[in-house]
């Protein structure tokens, strides 16, 4: 599916916001992990279980997922299994990148508490462990899902926006004009790499110029500046989680439901892709606005966890419920 490089760009731009978070010291390993949860948790939990009770009443609607429950509680706590399918996703499908953002966060929280106002060294550590367990898992050789999991070259795409965060803090900042060309530049290199060469390794093809364009874009951070425009992109950043695990349902009910009303109508043609993505979007600050920020800020109060970071954009996945 196009666009799968928008993943790395997820991956990298984690790896960058975590390390701006902890670089002053003072986070304290409660408050990291606690904070982390409560943003990613219960929307994931309320999206998978739709998953799960829409394919116990309507399995029709569904590819490979079916209402099973040890399934469920795997999707639910983060932990990599393979479908009938030969698949190895969870219930909601976009749910894996998820899984490495969950492992990523684990790995840091370790970090955290063994060298906790020591940064480098939890740097350090995050790099050394993420790379450990990737390089023992590819010399393994095994099947199983939790090796296949940590072999996916992907996984080193976190320490690469930790190295972003490292030069961009030691200064360095390209200018403006080129920074402009890089960041196109980068972009379309990416979409061109994806269509021409499907087979580079992502970590290549997508995270080395996903951080080219990481630090062009950080380069432009001068220009930014008040109006509405900015507000709204803000707005749309801020709910992009929600509408990253809302927009396979969206996407799922124009492939399927649609036509049957609007015949003709198909959401792969280029003005499908357009509406796709303005719904997609509106659904998304919708269920941002009233379930994803309510839900935040409840449980939040409840368990008194103190604001660490908001992650980043999330960039959309292949967008199927499989």
């Amino acid at each position: 599916m196009f666009g799968e490089f928008r993943v790395d760009v997820f991956f990298v731009l984690s790896g960058f916001v975590i390390a701006l978070a902890l670089e002053a010291g003072t986070t304290s390993v409660r408050d990291f992990i606690a904070s982390r949860l409560v943003r990613i948790v219960p929307l994931y939990w309320l999206a998978t279980l739709l998953v799960f009770f829409g394919a116990l009443l309507r399995p029709d609607l569904f590819n490979s997922t079916t209402a099973n429950v040890p399934e469920l509680l795997k999707s639910l706590f983060f932990i990599p299994y393979r479908k009938a399918s030969g698949h190895m996703f969870p219930m909601l499908f976009v749910g894996w990148t998820l899984n490495y953002e969950m492992l990523f966060y684990a790995t840091s929280a370790f970090a955290l508490w063994r060298f906790r106002g020591h940064v480098q060294f939890v740097f350090a550590a995050i790099t050394l462990m993420l790379a450990g367990a990737f390089l023992i898992a590819s010399l393994a050789h095994s099947n199983r899902a939790i090796v296949e999991f940590l072999a996916y070259t992907r996984l080193l795409e976190f320490p690469l926006g930790i190295a972003v965060w490292f030069v961009w803090r030691k200064g360095l900042r390209i200018p403006v004009p080129l920074a402009a060309f890089g960041a196109i530049a980068m972009y379309a290199l990416m979409t061109c790499i994806e269509r021409v060469w499907p087979d580079v390794p992502p970590l290549v093809g997508n995270g080395v110029p996903t951080c080219l364009l990481l630090i062009s874009t950080l380069s432009l951070e001068g220009l930014v500046v008040d109006s509405a425009l900015t507000r709204g992109l803000l707005y749309l950043g801020d709910a992009s989680y929600a509408t990253y695990l809302s927009h396979p349902f969206v996407i799922e009910a124009m492939r399927k439901l649609v036509p049957k009303v609007v015949h003709g109508f198909d959401v792969r043609s280029p003005t499908g892709v357009i509406i796709a993505i303005v719904v997609a979007s509106v659904v998304g600050c919708l269920v941002y606005r009233y379930i994803d920020k309510p839900l935040h800020r409840a449980i939040g109060r409840l368990i008194k966890v103190k604001r660490v970071v908001n992650p980043p954009a999330s960039e959309e996945a292949p967008c199927r419920v499989t």
